[in-house]
């Protein structure tokens, strides 16, 4: 009688434990995708600012002057 109520009311709470084991590894898996989505981002515009940058030097024109006639 003692092993089936432990395991009556020991079923909810495994349930439980296993929803959240669940939710902490669907969290983290996604954690991990948005960390990657990131730094991908990140070096992405580092890159475009770079060539942006290096158009400007190669082109030697500054931003603030209107053109020479």
């Amino acid at each position: 009688m003692f092993e089936i109520l432990l395991l009556i009311y020991l079923f909810p709470i495994m349930v439980i434990a296993m929803l959240l084991v669940k939710l902490a590894i669907w969290i983290v898996r996604n954690l991990f995708k948005f960390v990657l989505w990131l730094v991908r981002t990140l070096f992405v515009l580092l890159g475009k600012g770079l060539l942006l940058a290096f158009a400007f030097v190669a082109a030697k024109k500054p931003f603030n002057h209107p053109p020479d006639r």
